[in-house]
């Protein structure tokens, strides 16, 4: 993944969402991504990476409260 690059994902109801990549950190040997939502630039959202069994790459939504302070503290974004 490439910061400032755009993905898109599907909600529960089917609708294609883009996100833009704002940063990608590693904190405590743990990948991060910071995105927001391509039509909403002043929300952000924070993920997890993770890998299954097979190597393929899993997003986790990070809402523990003192893991984003964590992560924005690592981060080189200003929030």
């Amino acid at each position: 993944m490439t910061v400032n690059s755009v993905m898109a994902f599907r909600d529960e109801q089917g609708n294609r969402i883009e996100y833009k990549i704002l940063d990608e950190i590693i904190v405590n040997k743990t990948g991060y991504l910071i995105m927001s939502p391509v039509n909403n630039a002043e929300a952000y959202e924070f993920y997890k990476l993770k890998f299954d069994k097979h190597m393929d790459e899993e997003l986790l939504s990070v809402d523990d409260n003192k893991e984003i302070e964590m992560v924005k503290n690592a981060s080189h974004l200003k929030f």
